[in-house]
């Protein structure tokens, strides 16, 4: 396996560390990083200067998480063609799809069309995406107007999606009051990318909070510091044999370069787990 973690989060570093973007993606390569998640908003209108960023370090493109409203609206060449354009041209070769949330108030039937248009629509944009050598991820996304918020969700798509395959966030099964070695039994099999994210108990690393589905209160920290089971989960992703990329993920964090290099040393003593 390989490590990965968010430009957003090299932003971040820039910001609080009073350095610029180069030197922080600098810095983030010398850990050993070899790739960086870039969502669209930090994409699109600007791929000629951040395929300059990404190449003068030595960086790549792990995924591109993408936004859709495929529930209510079917287009998916209109919502999914700049997105595939840019991966094409920046060498990005996966795309997690978040195809959309339910509103406040839908009704049980309404959300069920909801899904089944969600579902139709990412079966079309696989189509569309692997003539730009692009393959769709889907997580289980940390909100309880996702459908794919709990790993049902995610199986309900994976189920009825042949091209879609899961990525697996380690922390957001936390989020939904699940616990993340039977979510992983669940859906072994169809994961092709991971997210490294822990969960803490207390605001240790810092004060935003998310509250989870059973009221429990979850705060960021650097992966291998807080209740999540990183460990076992690393351990079992070497026996399945996965050689993928590992997403470092702690949004929130008040020192975003002192939890990257936690998260780092931690993941690179993990036995066998990272080359």
């Amino acid at each position: 396996m390989k490590l990965a973690t968010f430009y957003d989060h090299v932003k971040d570093i820039a910001h609080q560390e009073k350095i610029s973007l180069t030197e922080a993606l600098q810095r983030v390569r010398t850990l050993g990083i070899t790739h960086v998640e870039v969502s669209q908003n930090s994409l699109l209108g600007r791929e000629d200067e951040l395929g300059r960023e990404l190449a003068y370090v030595g960086l790549g493109i792990s995924t591109i998480p993408s936004y859709f409203d495929f529930g209510r609206d079917a287009d998916v060449i209109k919502q999914s063609e700049p997105t595939l354009e840019a991966a094409r041209y920046l060498g990005a070769d996966k795309m997690l799809v978040i195809p959309g949330f339910f509103q406040e108030g839908d009704s049980p039937e309404g959300q069920a069309r909801q899904m089944e248009n969600m579902a139709s629509c990412v079966n079309r944009l696989a189509e569309k995406a692997a003539g730009y050598g692009v393959s769709l991820v889907m997580e289980e996304y940390d909100s309880p107007l996702a459908p794919f918020s709990k790993t049902e969700g995610v199986r309900f798509f994976l189920d009825r999606c042949p091209g879609l395959s899961c990525c697996f966030d380690t922390g957001n099964f936390r989020f939904a009051a699940e616990d993340e070695l039977a979510a992983y039994d669940v859906l072994r099999g169809r994961i092709s990318h991971v997210h490294l994210k822990d969960r803490a108990l207390s605001p240790d690393w810092g004060s935003h909070k998310a509250t989870a589905a059973d009221g429990q209160a979850l705060y960021p920290t650097p992966v291998g510091k807080g209740v999540v089971k990183i460990t076992e989960l690393l351990s079992l992703l070497a026996q399945d044999n996965y050689t993928g990329l590992c997403t470092i993920e702690h949004y929130g964090v008040d020192s975003m370069w002192a939890a990257l290099e936690g998260s780092v040393a931690f993941c690179l003593a993990q036995p066998g787990a990272f080359s």
